[in-house]
């Protein structure tokens, strides 16, 4: 035995201590002054307990809550069989500020999380569920290698119960702060929050409510800002404090004999992504689908009631005129959970006035509505799940009254340009989902859009009243889809031709898109023998066959239920089944590579259905002054009925140009043998179709016109000051140019104009330099040799400025695309000296124009 081991032990020795280990050690519990626990300490402890409790309200529940009833005070009771287990925590905002990045019902995800004692202190562990290793795997014995188990919580112990197995931590240590859970948002560059700081003294225990299975705790979260920096709406009251009712809720783990769904890259759910890290393959993915635990009552039927169906209850702040509708457009998914298997798997029902739940209660799901000052979307869906296997826990359906009236409630949005930029999108992900649902908001324009058409045409009530059903019977079905857990489907709108989509028969029996999960235009033709379906109003061919793979059940063992499964994915080519998710769409300029996976367009022809609606525009645009203009009223109206009228038609030329170096996917395995390969570039004859139309209803001289002595009615009603920041007169070329400049910011972007000369290796015949011919030839050709009018004279200074930032040091455009930039301005500059110039507004126009060109060669 060495010198130092036997000091070791001889010291320990003198001390009176073992040489015991730490986990030895933390059993034998301490006294207060640290000496072994005495069946008098343990007296004292339970004295000290009950000292505590007697003065308090206790909320029985999975984990009892006793709250001071002099100081408010909360404690969180933990029983020791508590201590080691895993539960589930989820939260959510219910009620906030939008201004603040706040709304009601915004769901901020759900963890597991285990309770742990250490010595004298509580430690809360943030399990990590991202990793799967097997067990009979030798590296499983290195699981917790450089992954992240984190401490999030740690709080001492106030005081203990032998009699109860029990101990006590401070409840407002835990919920009155942010270490659950970071309720403000992290700053970014550049943007600064509303919010101060958490203030300790008013942030407060709303509400308590607690149940066996789940504990729920509102807390009224406020932050101070003595200084504030930024101004609000009108819907913060004081900038100095805003208050957040946030909801932390702790769930018993679910013990049942659910069986986690596979993902698959060719159906779209929302899901749970775990990593193989035993597996040798390229995609070691364990990835699970989000579905709910729906269980047949008889395993044997083909079609079978549920154990448990999924219940949506309506809230009773919903209009009662609404409800019938509401009620049975939910239950309209049952149509597809019988090709699944299910009957009545849907089942809605009504929150009596007098009911003894709210809708914050989370074992309830609820179709809830407001009325916001500044509405965030017109419908969201979101659902929380059990981390470790996908399993949908609960869901509410937010629905904002905006979604279905004709209110401009973001009149800047219509006044500028079209509806959905990269601006709204960001804007989105910033309120803390990335899985933001638009489509009510989507809805709302599209809606408004057919409503001003129908009064503008004439159209009776009736088919009015028509029209908001079916609008509304749409929303209810796309976000009650979210909360079965499926994703959108942005290609679910190229099922049909154009033709197709006016046949009654052929709507009536396919519907106008594959699935209700899409953004897809409102179905309004100018022609009334035309009408069809405005929305669909059912789950289409692709929602059917997306919740029979997630839902569909078999007695079959593991190797047969793997080949059921299998077949129904391997339908995923068929034409009704189409599929592209947010991930792939082409909303925003540069995003995603297929124009089949795109918002606000309908058909297989997109090119063809825009160009028809932009002329139903321009032959409603005329109408509209005689309809809007009333005694007794302002010209708000007419203005609105204005700016949702040609935003559609912005939206519109935004469509074409997505065919312009677009590339069609096909996600389709191997053995599916489809006849489309993995990537094909879009048919020159497409490309060109699309830069034709764009030429006629974007760039030309008279693109954009409306009927003469329109633009001297469009005043907004006076209100207070409100328009004191600006003046009121209507922007109208700045309006043109930022359509026109949402069609140039995708055209000219690296990623499209890259993807143009990539796609020549495996198929593009539109190559770079026609492009860049045509486009040039839009913006120019048609007035060189007369005056240029201001539309054209603003989109030509944009195209140059455009093209200069393409050369320029800071740009990121490949070589290829370079080269033909310089070369077109220079092709430009050339046009420009050569023209003629009859006005003097044109002459100084072309000189600038070479002015900037100049200006950028010699940089």
């Amino acid at each position: 035995m060495t010198k130092i081991l036997k000091f070791s032990l001889l010291t320990l020795m003198i001390l009176g201590l073992s040489p015991l280990t730490e986990m030895s050690a933390q059993k034998k519990k301490k006294g207060k002054k640290g000496k072994t626990a005495t069946t008098d300490d343990k007296k004292s402890d339970d004295k000290d307990y009950k000292e505590i409790v007697d003065k308090c309200v206790k909320y029985e529940g999975l984990f009892n809550i006793y709250q001071d009833t002099t100081s408010g005070k909360s404690y969180l009771e933990i029983k020791e069989d508590q201590i080691g287990k895993e539960f589930i925590y989820f939260s959510y905002v219910a009620d906030g500020v939008l201004d603040a990045g706040f709304f009601r019902g915004s769901y901020r995800g759900s963890k597991v999380i285990s309770f742990n004692k250490h010595y004298e202190r509580v430690e809360v562990i943030a399990e990590n569920t991202s990793f799967y290793f097997d067990e009979d795997n030798a590296l499983s014995n290195a699981s917790g290698a450089n992954i992240n188990r984190p401490v999030i919580i740690s709080e001492k112990i106030e005081a203990s119960s032998e009699e109860n197995n029990s101990i006590l931590i401070s409840g407002d240590a835990v919920f009155l702060s942010e270490k659950f859970q970071m309720v403000k948002p992290p700053s970014r560059p550049g943007m600064k929050s509303l919010l101060g700081g958490l203030s300790k003294d008013k942030t407060k225990i709303k509400k308590i409510n607690n149940y066996p299975e789940n504990s729920e705790i509102t807390v009224t979260y406020v932050y101070e800002n003595k200084n504030p920096q930024r101004g609000g709406s009108n819907a913060v009251t004081d900038l100095r404090n805003i208050s957040v009712n946030y909801q932390h809720s702790i769930l018993e783990m679910p013990e049942n004999d659910y069986t986690p769904r596979r993902d698959d890259p060719r159906v779209g759910y929302f899901m749970t992504q775990v990593q193989d890290m035993t597996s040798f393959s390229a995609t070691p993915y364990r990835d699970m689908i989000h579905r709910w635990n729906l269980v047949k009552k008889d395993p044997n039927a083909a079609i079978s009631e549920p154990v448990e169906p999924i219940v949506y209850w309506i809230e009773n702040t919903t209009p009662k005129e609404l409800r019938p509708i509401i009620k049975d457009g939910v239950e309209r998914w049952n149509i597809a959970f019988e090709k699944a298997g299910f009957r009545n798997a849907v089942v809605v029902k009504e929150q009596p006035d007098d009911a003894e739940w709210d809708a914050g209660d989370i074992r309830y799901n609820v179709l809830r509505w407001t009325s916001s000052p500044m509405p965030p979307f017109g419908g969201y869906g979101p659902s929380f799940v059990n981390p470790r296997t996908g399993q949908i826990l609960g869901a509410d359906i937010m629905l904002e009254f905006t979604a279905i009236t004709g209110r401009l409630f973001r009149a800047e949005v219509f006044e500028l340009a079209a509806f959905e930029t990269d601006a709204d999108y960001a804007a989105m992900e910033d309120m803390g989902d990335p899985r933001m649902c638009s489509a009510g908001s989507h809805l709302q324009h599209t809606m408004m859009f057919g409503l001003h058409s129908m009064r503008a045409m004439n159209v009776d009530k009736a088919s009015q009243e028509e029209f908001v059903k079916q609008g509304l019977y749409r929303l209810v079905l796309h976000e009650v889809g979210h909360t079965l857990g499926l994703m959108h489907n942005m290609r679910a709108s190229t099922l049909l031709s154009p033709e197709e989509i006016k046949d009654k028969s052929v709507v009536d029996a396919k519907g106008l898109a594959n699935s209700v999960m899409e953004y897809p235009a409102v179905n309004y033709p100018a022609n009334e023998d035309e009408r069809t379906l405005y929305y669909d109003v059912k789950p289409g061919a692709y929602d059917i066959w997306a919740i029979e793979y997630a839902y569909s059940q078999s007695l079959y063992d593991s190797a047969a239920e793997e080949k059921r499964l299998q077949a129904i994915l391997n339908r995923s080519n068929e034409p009704d089944l189409m599929f592209g998710n947010d991930a792939d769409d082409m909303r925003s300029s540069g995003r995603g590579i297929d124009p089949d996976v795109n918002i606000y367009d309908l058909s297989n022809d997109p090119v063809t259905y825009a160009s028809e609606r932009c002329d139903l525009v321009n032959e409603i645009l005329p109408k509209i002054k005689d309809e809007y203009v009333i005694d007794g009223q302002s010209y708000h109206e007419l203005r609105n009925a204005y700016f949702v009228l040609t935003g559609e038609y912005g939206n519109q030329v935004r469509v074409m140009t997505r065919q312009i170096g677009g590339v069609h996917y096909d996600r389709a395995y191997p053995e599916q043998k489809s006849e489309n390969k993995p990537y094909t570039p879009v048919s020159e004859k497409d490309q060109q179709a699309a830069m034709d139309a764009l030429a006629k209803y974007a760039f030309a001289p008279d693109a954009f016109s409306v009927p003469e002595g329109l633009y001297n009615y469009l005043q907004q009603q006076r209100r207070g000051f409100n328009h004191f920041s600006s003046n009121e007169d209507p922007r109208i070329h700045s309006r043109i140019l930022m359509m026109q400049r949402s069609c140039l910011s995708h055209l000219l972007h690296r990623n499209v104009m890259t993807r143009i000369v990539d796609s020549e290796v495996y198929g593009n015949t539109y190559t770079l330099d026609e492009m860049m011919t045509d486009l040039t030839d839009a913006i120019f050709k048609a007035d060189l040799r007369k005056d240029v009018n201001p539309m054209r004279q603003n989109l030509q200074v944009e195209y140059v400025k455009s093209l200069t930032r393409i050369l320029g040091e800071k740009s990121k455009h490949d070589h290829v695309s370079k080269s033909m930039t310089l070369y077109e301005l220079n092709r430009i500059r050339k046009n420009m000296k050569s023209a003629s110039s009859p006005s003097t507004l044109t002459k100084a126009h072309r000189q600038h124009v070479i002015k900037l060109i100049d200006d950028a060669l010699e940089a």
